[in-house]
């Protein structure tokens, strides 16, 4: 029992520890109309980006396919493109980083959600605020949720010492601590009902 407590907890604080450090800086809808003001968590000194999100929302994800198809080519010159202006603000809301971006295509996709990329400059680990605008929506994101992010430039290249651990702790759950706990949990009750014979 005691065997199968200690690695109970050890699953808990390695899960907390990988969600903790793993865990988008910031993230939040966009209100009706067009403004955002988001607390920001930034805990490592990585690469980071602020991503704009539309999610499927109330359509139908074939629906929601077919209107941002032209998303993800390169946009006809006639295209406005969508406009995003923000500004990154710290603790004592000193200004740390703005910008005022034109987007026209989509950075990457999943089948619920499209996302285009600003690159941040580097940021020091702290808490901050992302306050800004988002311009007028072409009407085929009508139904669409839009978003606000920031995330790891590239979740594949991390450089922290904290991720290298999650890594680790992650590969050694996998092929030990969970395959182990398993186990034991099953070896317990089949040894309680050996005594009680």
């Amino acid at each position: 029992m005691r065997l199968l407590a200690l690695l109970l907890l050890w699953l808990a604080v390695s899960t907390f520890w990988d969600r903790y450090w793993t865990a988008a800086p910031a993230a939040g809808a966009i209100a009706a109309d067009g403004s955002f003001d988001i607390p920001v968590h930034i805990r490592l000194q990585e690469s980071w980006v602020l991503n704009l999100d539309f999610q499927a929302g109330q359509l139908p994800l074939d629906e929601f396919a077919r209107r941002t198809a032209s998303w993800k080519h390169p946009p006809a010159p006639s295209d406005a493109g969508i406009t995003l202006q923000w500004q990154l603000l710290d603790a004592d809301n000193q200004q740390v980083a703005a910008n005022r971006s034109v987007l026209h295509q989509a950075s990457s996709w999943r089948s619920d959600t499209v996302s285009s990329q600003i690159s941040l400059p580097q940021l020091n680990p702290g808490r901050y605020r992302l306050v800004g605008q988002l311009g007028a929506l072409p009407s085929t994101t009508l139904g669409m949720q839009p978003g606000i992010a920031i995330r790891a430039a590239n979740s594949k290249a991390w450089r922290s010492w904290q991720i290298d651990v999650a890594w680790w702790t992650s590969l050694i759950n996998s092929l030990l601590i969970w395959p182990l706990t398993i186990a034991l949990m099953l070896a317990l009750p089949a040894h309680a009902l050996w005594r009680r014979r």
